[in-house]
């Protein structure tokens, strides 16, 4: 008998998921990528938000028994990326997480619609 025929190959094989010690699940809404000089592509995750007023004035009102008025919060106009982690891939990875990320994006559709639905009858 021959190795590798197909007879003596099994039909199924089966895959077992855990979480490593380090998992965390992170809301992301932005990414930036590079590729490395070997071909392979990073990609850094990050939430981005519009940074805070660094400060706010209190300035007592006279008579006023320990009143303030508040000056004006004055826009910073910054927004900070907080980069959440990074992952580095293969071109053939790459193409598998397009073709997952499409599927689930249709499936996120039909859930919107059929919860926008449900709230219209409602």
């Amino acid at each position: 008998m021959s190795k590798g025929r197909r007879e003596d190959r099994p039909s199924q094989y089966k895959f077992i998921s855990s979480k490593s010690p380090g998992y965390k699940l992170e809301f992301v809404n932005g990414a930036l990528s590079t590729v490395t000089p070997r071909g392979e592509i990073v990609c850094d995750f990050h939430f981005e938000s519009k940074d805070l007023p660094t400060e706010q004035i209190a300035t007592l009102v006279e008579g006023g028994e320990g009143k303030a008025k508040l000056s004006a919060l004055q826009d910073p106009g910054t927004f900070t990326r907080d980069v959440k982690f990074g992952i580095v891939m293969n071109v053939s990875f790459a193409k598998d997480l397009i073709v997952m990320l499409n599927k689930k994006i249709e499936e996120s559709n039909e859930v919107i619609a059929e919860r926008s639905s449900k709230d219209d009858h409602e």
